[in-house]
């Protein structure tokens, strides 16, 4: 199935990327999808994920602790964001 990510802040400059898409295998949930960009990134990305705190990480718009945290389902066509907090001043 096809997943359309977008990353912000930390999460951008270790990608490199703002946007990408993926294939992953149907059936797969929010915890399959970190640890394939993991693969394509390096495990720094999954420390961060992790790691930041305030880490805000949205399906297809829905925070994903209400959709099962990294047990959240994902469907063909979902758009999931990456979303640290931002500071400023």
């Amino acid at each position: 199935m096809n997943i359309e990510v977008l990353f912000f802040g930390q999460l951008r400059e270790i990608t490199g990327v703002s946007q990408t898409n993926v294939v992953i295998e149907d059936n797969s949930r929010l915890a399959d999808l970190v640890a394939y960009l993991s693969g394509q990134y390096g495990e720094v990305f999954r420390e961060k994920v992790e790691s930041i705190e305030g880490l805000r990480i949205l399906v297809n718009g829905r925070e994903y602790y209400l959709l099962g945290r990294m047990e959240a389902p994902l469907s063909d066509g979902n758009t999931v964001v990456f979303l640290p907090p931002i500071a400023g001043g």
